[in-house]
């Protein structure tokens, strides 16, 4: 099975869904957010891996027209439910043939949404995204940060003079383990980039971490333009600027045209 089957089901998991509508804003998008206001108030915006619809309740206020999709069937349902006005679609950023070329104004892709896939695939995300976009659009999302200090983890399993608390530690340290045996056969370390089995979800998923200058090559290879680079704090950080304590760092870029920025 490819690592890529994987991260789906995962993502198709009922569980899974249910902990992401408890998720807020993260402090690094409200940041984003307030200083890109101008980028996607009242303009075409399209979420791209919106999930249970963590940002669609504050992106779709400010749009003038917003669409969302994800490629988890479960998600979208549970999305389309809860935001019943919106365009909420099942489809796979490698493939967003059912939008035109430059149909949107802003691109989000948050949460972490691109490191579920492997690397020739993340290139044609990044593209698609790029394609989507009209001239001097805003392409805002997150990646993993190879750079951080505790990307690779082992399972270690807790104790607690309660009992049952203990029971509980000790079924889901199991869950973790089994997940861990048959998950870090996919790891592997490239020239600026690493594919890990981190903690996420139990250990469920083999996620694509990145560091800063690689990541800046491959916007500017698929044809964006870099701007900004935040941690997780929500600090703007340098290229190649200290982040060993940022696990993700959120960059945000604009699409160039014919090799220059509009």
């Amino acid at each position: 099975m490819s690592y890529d089957a994987i991260n789906r089901g995962t993502y198709e998991s009922r569980r899974l869904v249910e902990q992401y509508t408890r998720y807020p804003l993260q402090i690094a998008e409200v940041m984003i957010f307030m200083k890109y206001q101008n980028a996607f108030a009242g303009k075409r915006v399209l979420d791209v891996g919106a999930g249970a619809g963590r940002t669609t309740e504050y992106m779709c206020r400010w749009a003038a027209s917003y669409s969302c999709v994800d490629y988890s069937s479960r998600m979208v349902d549970h999305c389309k439910r809860r935001f019943s006005e919106i365009e909420c679609l099942c489809c796979d950023v490698r493939d967003m043939s059912t939008f035109k070329d430059g149909q949107f104004d802003f691109v989000l892709f948050a949460n972490n949404g691109l490191d579920s896939l492997g690397h020739e695939d993340r290139i044609q995300g990044l593209s698609e995204c790029r394609r989507v976009l009209a001239d001097g659009g805003i392409y805002v999302f997150s990646t993993h940060n190879r750079n951080y200090r505790h990307c690779r983890t082992e399972p270690e399993l807790d104790f607690t003079a309660d009992p049952i608390a203990q029971m509980r530690r000790i079924v889901l340290h199991r869950r973790r383990m089994r997940n861990r045996v048959q998950n870090k056969a996919y790891e592997r370390d490239e020239q600026g980039y690493s594919i890990i089995n981190d903690s996420s979800h139990n250990y469920a998923l083999i996620t694509y971490y990145i560091d800063q200058r690689t990541q800046s090559a491959q916007l500017r290879d698929v044809g964006f333009e870099p701007l900004e680079v935040y941690d997780s704090s929500g600090s703007s950080i340098p290229l190649d600027g200290a982040d060993e304590d940022s696990s993700w760092l959120y960059y945000i870029a604009r699409k160039v045209s014919n090799g220059s920025p509009v």
